[in-house]
C-alpha cells in the first residue's frame, strides 16, 4: 500500500485548510424549480422544463435548475458530462451512465486547489443529505464519485469503474507523483472530510484504488461503508482510511479519520491491502475505526493493514473483528516478507488495537506484528491449516 500517495500536496495543506474553512461557510442559492425533474437521452432538450413529457437532455442542466431537496430521475443511456452538486438533491439513475471521458473541469474552490476531473461531485454543507443511486460512473480523469466537505450523503447501488484515467500523470494535483510515490487521482470513490455518510452496495472496480476516506480539510467521521464490492483496483487498496491532515492530532475537529464502520464488504484482487488504516507523517490520525465481517481475499498486500510511520501519530483504538481473510500478499511496510492475513505495524508510537474472532486461511502469517503494539483478542482468532504461522 502506498500510504502517502493519496494526499494532496503537503505544501498546499495549510492553504487548503484555510480556503476550505472559508468556502464551507457559504451555502449556494438554489433556483426555483419543480420538486421532480427528468432527464432522458431521447426526445429531450435543455430548453425543456425537465418534466416527464419534456425532459432535459443533460444531468448537469437539471442540477443547475433544481430546487434544493428536488429529485432528479435520469433515464437509461450514456451521458458524456461531469456533474457537480452543491445543494441537497436526490439523483436516481435508471441504468444511466455518466461517462466523464476527457472532462477536466471542476468548481471553486476545489478547482483552484487542483481537484478537478471527477465524474460526479457532492460538495459543501448545502449538499448535506444528498442521495445518488443507480448510476455507472466511468472514465473520469480523477475520482468517479467524490464526496467532499459535507455530511449525511447516501451513495447506493452504483457502479464506479475505470476511473483515475490520469494515473501517474500531471493532469490533476491528485494524479501527480510526489517524489518516488506515484499519484492515484483520488481513487474510484472518495469521501474527503465528510461525516455521517453512507456508501452502500456499490461496485467499485478497475480503478487505481477502490474506496478512499481521507481528512484533508476536516475530519472524516461516523461514516458507514457497507455491502460494497471493491475489486481489481490494481495499483492500490480496496478500502483505505489514511489520515492526510497534520492537524489531526492537534484537534479532532480539524482532522482525523475516526469512528467509521467498515462492515459486510468484499475487497478482493486489489493491488494493495484489502482494508488499510494508515498514518503516514507526524500529526496524522486514523483511529477508533471498526472493520467488521468483511471478506478480504486475494489482495496484493495484507488482508488488513494498520500502519503508523512516525512519531506524533494515532492509529490506536481500531478494531478488526470477525472478518474472513484469505490468500493475500506481503505487507512491505511491516516487513512481513510473506503473505499475511493481518499486518500491524508501528515505527515509533505505542499502538493499541483489537483483533478478534477473524477467520484466516491461505496465508503464511495469520497475524504479523512489528513495533510497540498492544493487541487485544489474539487468542480468539481462527486459523485454517493453510496458515503456516498463526502469529509471529
Amino acid at each position: 500500500m502506498r500510504v502517502s500517495s493519496h494526499r494532496l500536496a503537503q505544501t498546499a495543506l495549510i492553504g487548503l485548510v484555510a480556503a476550505m474553512a472559508a468556502a464551507l461557510l457559504v451555502s449556494p442559492v438554489a433556483a426555483a424549480s419543480p420538486p421532480g425533474l427528468y432527464v432522458a437521452k431521447n426526445h429531450s432538450s435543455d430548453a425543456n422544463p425537465c418534466s416527464t413529457s419534456q425532459p432535459c437532455l443533460t444531468i448537469g442542466h437539471a442540477v443547475s435548475v433544481a430546487a434544493a431537496g428536488a429529485t432528479i430521475h435520469v433515464g437509461n443511456g450514456t451521458y458524456a458530462e461531469q456533474v457537480s452538486i452543491t445543494q441537497k438533491l436526490t439523483l436516481i439513475g435508471d441504468d444511466a451512465i455518466i461517462d466523464a471521458t476527457g472532462q477536466n473541469g471542476g468548481i471553486q474552490p476545489l478547482a483552484g486547489m487542483g481537484v478537478v476531473g471527477y465524474g460526479l461531485l457532492i460538495f459543501g454543507p448545502g449538499a448535506s443529505g444528498s442521495v445518488v443511486k443507480g448510476f455507472t460512473v466511468e472514465h473520469a480523469i480523477g475520482e468517479g464519485i467524490l464526496v467532499a466537505g459535507t455530511s449525511k450523503v447516501l451513495i447506493q447501488d452504483n457502479t464506479v469503474r475505470l476511473n483515475d484515467a490520469g494515473f501517474n500523470t500531471s493532469m490533476t494535483l491528485e494524479c501527480q507523483a510526489q517524489g518516488n510515490v506515484p499519484g492515484d487521482c483520488g481513487e474510484g470513490l472518495h469521501l474527503v472530510s465528510s461525516t455521517w455518510s453512507r456508501l452502500v452496495n456499490n461496485l467499485v472496480e478497475n480503478n487505481v484504488g477502490g474506496i478512499l476516506i481521507t481528512d484533508e480539510f476536516g475530519p472524516s467521521v461516523h461514516n458507514v461503508i457497507s455491502g460494497n464490492v471493491s475489486r481489481n483496483n490494481l495499483q492500490d487498496c480496496g478500502i483505505t482510511l489514511p489520515s492526510h491532515n497534520a492537524l489531526a492530532m492537534t484537534d479532532p475537529k480539524m482532522g482525523g479519520v475516526y469512528d467509521n464502520l467498515i462492515i459486510n464488504n468484499v475487497s478482493e484482487g486489489n493491488g494493495g491491502a484489502g482494508v488499510g488504516m494508515f498514518a503516514p507523517f507526524p500529526g496524522t490520525a486514523s483511529y477508533n475505526n471498526r472493520v467488521v465481517h468483511n471478506t478480504l481475499r486475494n489482495n496484493g498486500e495484507a488482508g488488513v493493514g494498520i500502519h503508523a510511520h512516525a512519531p506524533g501519530q494515532n492509529v490506536s483504538g481500531n478494531a478488526i473483528v470477525d472478518n474472513w481473510i484469505s490468500g493475500n500478499g506481503i505487507d512491505p511496510d511491516s516487513g512481513s516478507g510473506h503473505p499475511t492475513g493481518i499486518a500491524l505495524f508501528s515505527a515509533a508510537v505505542p499502538v493499541t488495537v483489537a483483533v478478534t474472532d477473524n477467520h484466516i486461511s491461505n496465508e503464511y502469517w495469520g497475524i504479523f506484528r512489528a513495533g510497540p503494539l498492544t493487541i487485544h483478542g489474539l487468542s480468539s482468532n481462527h486459523y485454517a491449516s493453510s496458515v503456516t504461522a498463526h502469529i509471529n
